[in-house]
């Protein structure tokens, strides 16, 4: 090789990182908050059964519509277990934690 051939550096990044993302429009990310929010009802569909297990108070009919939102949630929990409010938040975000993905956790506010 000669010392004038252009050499590229060794670290070439493959794909852009979040911080060089190319921006998205409100359509895509419209789209994208749909969809993840048709997967989180079709995952609650399949967690049903633990929620209920886990609520013994609570219906799984009531728990079937609830579809997934903390909030809807969090009220059902707080009534039928008869806790406060903080304490039903914090045992809707530990079973939401354990059975989504931190990133995927639906409708629930950080």
């Amino acid at each position: 090789m000669n010392s004038n051939e252009h050499k590229p550096p060794a670290t070439t990044p493959l794909a852009p990182t979040p911080r060089t993302a190319l921006p998205r429009s409100n359509k895509q990310i419209r789209a994208t908050a749909i969809a993840d929010g048709l997967a989180a009802k079709r995952k609650w569909k399949t967690l049903i059964a633990e929620a209920q297990a886990t609520w013994e108070k609570i219906s799984p009919e009531e728990l079937a519509e609830v579809n997934g939102s903390f909030h809807r949630l969090a009220g059902l929990v707080q009534l039928r277990q008869r806790i406060g409010r903080v304490e039903s938040d914090q045992q809707v975000r530990a079973f939401l934690d354990k059975h989504y993905a931190a990133a995927d956790a639906p409708n629930a506010p950080s």
